[in-house]
């Protein structure tokens, strides 16, 4: 206990308190909810009825206990309070007049009764010599066995969030995700010794979506290290925050999928799917999902930022697929005869068939072409519909271009002896 200076503001918060008690004392006896063969608040009761008399009030005064601490606090609503003493409860300093011989905690739960949880400090010597559950609301105190419901109510509105650690109390649940210790506070509104075996903390896994129906669950069945929390050494968030480290740390060690906070658990296919890789990056990112023993955890569904994380350039296998893919090309066409009209085709519609659009008007304006030539050419063009190209070409090389258009559309998508007939239907026509 220390002392200090009271200020007005304090003075008349103890005044007024004192003032409300004096009013109505039988606010001071816990409400019962049980059927108990003796009542402890039975005996203060009666005592606290006969407080409204003057001499009653003035001898039970020099007393101590209970009764005392009332008696004490009802005269401070006709004395000044120069001084205040304080101690801690918690994290709080708890103001109070001290007076007479009675105990600390009686007056300073008793002046502090608007504060619920302040309040108990009055009562837990009672309670614990008494072997009987406080809970204590806004309005009242209740004396019961079972935890009362509306004293659920009133914890949960106070303290409780949608999501993030549920705290199971018996059948009740309340969840909590401060940046205080819930759970600490909470004890500070009842007495309950059985509360702390009763008591059932779990983490909601609300951070990792579940996308995949696993045999086994590695994340759902991790129980988490709730000591510190129990404690009150750290906060809702700090056993949160601790607890997502805690699952990562040990779901690493597991053969998991993960993008960002969406676990695959270990279906490959519905990871790579989601990472949509590139025809080119596919093999290979199949092939480390294969061969990785652990999890396999990226931060967006990127098939770039996995191969990276295993120092794969998603680039340099790009080169490489396209290098194959035309090799394949060369491979499926077919060996063409020295025929002048039928190499100035055959170059072109493989110039397409290996580098696309670009790779054909590069091929086309390479050359020196005569009427014929400009015509076939031509052809190829309009089967790409490349208007910017059109302006180059006269009347007629336009009018038997887009006639020769329908060889030049099948020859850039055959293969094999298709491709060699096509081909040959194609310099049929040209003459």
């Amino acid at each position: 206990m220390q002392l200090r200076i009271a200020t007005k503001q304090m003075e008349d918060k103890i005044k007024k308190i004192a003032k409300e008690i004096k009013e109505n004392p039988s606010k001071l006896i816990p409400e019962c909810r049980g059927n108990c063969s003796k009542c402890y608040f039975k005996k203060i009761e009666k005592k606290i009825k006969k407080i409204s008399d003057e001499k009653f009030l003035r001898r039970m005064s020099k007393k101590r206990g209970f009764v005392s601490a009332v008696a004490l606090t009802i005269m401070l609503n006709e004395q000044k309070i120069p001084y205040v003493a304080f101690i801690k409860a918690g994290d709080e300093n708890i103001y109070y007049a001290k007076r007479g011989k009675v105990k600390d905690e009686f007056l300073a739960g008793l002046q502090n009764w608007d504060k619920p949880n302040i309040r108990l400090l009055a009562y837990e010597e009672i309670a614990r010599k008494n072997k009987i559950f406080l809970f204590s609301l806004p309005d009242k105190l209740i004396c019961s066995k079972d935890i009362p419901s509306e004293f659920i109510d009133f914890i949960s509105k106070k303290f409780g969030c949608e999501e993030g650690i549920s705290i199971k109390w018996k059948e009740k649940e309340i969840k909590v995700c401060n940046d205080f210790n819930s759970l600490k506070k909470i004890k500070e509104y009842f007495y309950y010794p059985p509360f702390e075996n009763e008591v059932e903390i779990k983490m909601e896994n609300k951070f990792i979506n579940c996308k995949n129906k696993c045999k086994e669950c590695y994340i759902k069945d991790i129980k988490i290290d709730d000591g510190k929390y129990r404690e009150g050494i750290i906060s809702d968030r700090e056993l949160i925050e601790n607890s997502k480290r805690e699952i990562l740390k040990r779901i690493e060690e597991k053969k998991i999928f993960m993008i960002g906070d969406d676990c695959y658990g270990d279906n490959a296919d519905a990871f790579i799917n989601k990472i949509n890789p590139k025809e080119w990056e596919k093999e290979e990112i199949e092939k480390i999902l294969k061969e990785e023993k652990k999890a396999t955890i990226i931060s967006s569904p990127s098939s770039a930022k996995l191969l990276e994380k295993y120092g794969i350039s998603t680039q340099k296998l790009k080169e490489e697929y396209e290098k194959e893919e035309k090799e394949k090309i060369i491979k499926s066409l077919p060996e063409i005869e020295e025929k002048e009209i039928a190499n100035f085709i055959d170059s072109i519609a493989r110039a397409y068939k290996l580098y696309g659009k670009e790779g054909l008007l590069k091929e086309i304006r390479a050359r020196k072409m005569n009427v014929k030539e400009k015509a076939i050419s031509y052809a190829f063009i309009f089967s790409l519909e490349i208007k910017s190209e059109e302006w180059k070409y006269g009347k007629m090389e336009k009018d038997f271009g887009i006639h020769l258009s329908k060889y030049a559309k099948s020859l850039m998508n055959a293969e094999g002896e298709n491709y060699k007939k096509i081909l040959e239907e194609f310099v049929r026509e040209v003459g």
